[in-house]
């Protein structure tokens, strides 16, 4: 009989470094051949010398390693991975920010192809203390935690080595059975990330926790420091925003998370998708194409 084929789940809350821990990940393959399932390509930076081939749904990339969009149907995604002749040796699901990665990790239990090789929550050291004690937020935020089978405390640049060790010790006394480690820019070795051979734990039901999203299309140029302005008008609704955009000097990624705005430049075609995720409050798709309309460049 053929080995069960891993499965890994990249999880945490929105904008916590989830997209470049996995772009790391594909980088740093080291001679696997990994398959990814991502919701959309537009935040993976990755280096086009490394790219093989591209179409709509699917990026191959020259060390062996797949990255594939997600859609609307994760089971789908699966399925057409394991119909493949070629399989690859392992699949790594970048989870939403606000999803339950114990479901995801139910599809691994129900599928005798699959095992769960474990489940990596990310844990933003700017923003944790924000989004542990959020009413709203706290209990879907502490669920990615508990569930994980590896933590990951990312952005420690952004705070004081005082307050990391403090995140660390905190965490370590609340969950003492989870390994946990530091990663700055999702520069984390592979062999730390793969084989961990979790259990999968029980889902919640799903629930939506509140959140509302827009997502928009922009075709014209943005200025990315006029966007920068126009985003920090959006707070405290907003929690999380990103896109592919472009304006005068060329593309660019730009992230909001955390209540800070970062923009780095972009190697590729950019897709000009721009989504946001907040609280009860966020305006409209209309107000919001409005507001992002004073931005536009000529």
């Amino acid at each position: 009989m053929p080995q069960k084929l891993p499965l890994s789940i990249i999880s945490g809350f929105l904008g916590s470094g989830k997209t470049s821990l996995l772009n790391h990940m594909l980088s740093h393959a080291e001679g696997r051949r990994i398959t990814a399932l991502v919701n959309d390509f537009g935040a993976l930076n990755i280096d086009a010398e490394l790219i093989a081939a591209q179409n709509g749904t699917q990026i191959q990339l020259a060390n062996g390693c797949v990255c594939c969009s997600i859609g609307d149907d994760m089971m789908q995604a699966l399925a057409a991975i394991m119909r493949e002749v070629d399989r690859p040796d392992h699949i790594v699901i970048e989870a939403s920010g606000v999803a339950d990665p114990a479901r995801i990790a139910a599809y691994a239990a129900v599928d005798p192809d699959l095992r769960l090789d474990g489940i990596i929550t990310l844990v933003d050291a700017a923003a944790h203390e924000t989004h542990s004690n959020d009413p709203h937020l706290a209990d879907n935020y502490r669920r990615q935690i508990s569930t994980a089978h590896m933590l990951v405390i990312s952005k420690p640049d952004l705070v004081s080595q005082q307050d990391v060790q403090a995140l660390q010790a905190d965490l370590a006394d609340a969950y003492p059975a989870i390994p946990i480690v530091q990663a700055s820019h999702g520069a984390l070795p592979i062999e730390l990330m793969l084989g961990l051979k979790g259990e999968t734990p029980t889902a919640l039901p799903l629930d939506s926790h509140g959140l509302e999203s827009r997502a928009l299309h922009l075709h014209h140029p943005i200025g990315r420091q006029a966007l920068r302005e126009k985003l920090m008008q959006l707070s405290p609704a907003m929690l999380r925003a990103k896109g592919v955009l472009t304006d005068n000097d060329g593309a660019y990624v730009i992230h909001y998370a955390g209540g800070r705005v970062a923009i780095e430049p972009f190697d590729g075609t950019p897709s000009g998708h721009f989504v946001v995720i907040g609280k009860p409050g966020l305006p409209t798709e209309e107000e919001l194409g409005r507001l992002l309309k004073q931005a536009q460049t000529a």
